[in-house]
């Protein structure tokens, strides 16, 4: 469970069927509050949601443009598109971590950040995305029908270190695929889930430092409602005022601003007490 409760928590999951999602329902306490046009669920305490899209790359965008407006999703926030994949390269039940990800469809390739690899030992691999199951596996990677259409809107909508792709391997060449059931999903996913776990908690922890990064640091408002600061001013007053909380945490820079300065003197004021 997400043991870390910062300010700015948000998870968003997109997840193409019930049988997929279904432990992590379970794992994060999620309640359903929404059936049409695609069913959503919710944890009660936390910023996070679930959507079932249904399969296929279509589903996937228009699934993911509905919960980021339904949900009022900040720029902040994790998105993660997790399912089973088919692959010959792997074994069954294995979880993968995508790091690159191209379509039958699209010439255009996605690189998720490798920031959101870290600390967490999991494989990575690339993911191909087409438009109707794989059963001849033809080259390395893994298979599935969602991944691309998936990250091609989340990559809009926040930042690349927090947008992940999450797959298990659910068959291989060989395989039958009307066996491939809810429950046999249910259960490789729940012996994955402590893997999950920790694939959401790097996430995590790259989040919060980015919330950090984004957040206007203090006094930003108040010097901006006594003075008139054009966008780029704004731009490096936020990064003086952010060095200025590191070095001078007892100073009030409010104190350092004289009631004639302007815009321009008091970025240069703040420039020259750094400077020291």
């Amino acid at each position: 469970m997400i043991k870390k409760n910062f300010e700015g928590v948000s998870v968003r999951w997109v997840i193409a069927l019930k049988g997929e999602a279904e432990e992590i329902i379970k794992n994060y306490s999620m309640k359903r509050v929404a059936t049409t046009p695609f069913p959503v669920y919710k944890n009660k305490d936390l910023d996070m949601w679930l959507i079932l899209s249904g399969i296929g790359q279509l589903n996937a965008v228009a699934a993911t443009s509905y919960l980021y407006v339904k949900s009022d999703a900040s720029y902040n926030t994790i998105w993660i598109n997790f399912g089973i994949v088919g692959s010959r390269n792997f074994k069954v039940g294995e979880l993968i971590q995508i790091d690159k990800i191209t379509s039958s469809d699209f010439q255009d390739n996605y690189y998720p950040s490798p920031s959101a690899f870290k600390n967490n030992n999991i494989q990575r691999c690339n993911l191909i995305t087409v438009n109707k199951p794989e059963k001849l596996f033809e080259n390395n990677g893994v298979y599935d029908m969602e991944g691309y259409g998936f990250f091609s809107f989340a990559k809009k909508i926040a930042p690349y270190e927090l947008v992940s792709v999450l797959k298990i391997i659910s068959d291989i060449p060989g395989t039958d695929l009307s066996k491939i059931d809810k429950n046999r999903v249910e259960i490789l996913v729940s012996k994955n889930i402590q893997f999950i776990e920790k694939v959401l908690e790097n996430l995590l922890d790259l989040q919060k430092i980015l919330f950090l990064q984004l957040r206007d640091p203090k006094y930003f408002d108040e010097i901006c409602l006594q003075k008139k600061f054009t966008f780029s001013q704004k731009v490096t007053l936020r990064k003086y005022l952010t060095q200025w909380q590191a070095r001078f945490p007892q100073r009030n820079p409010l104190e350092e601003i004289g009631q004639r300065m302007t815009a321009s003197q008091i970025l240069k004021k703040f420039s020259d007490n750094l400077l020291r």
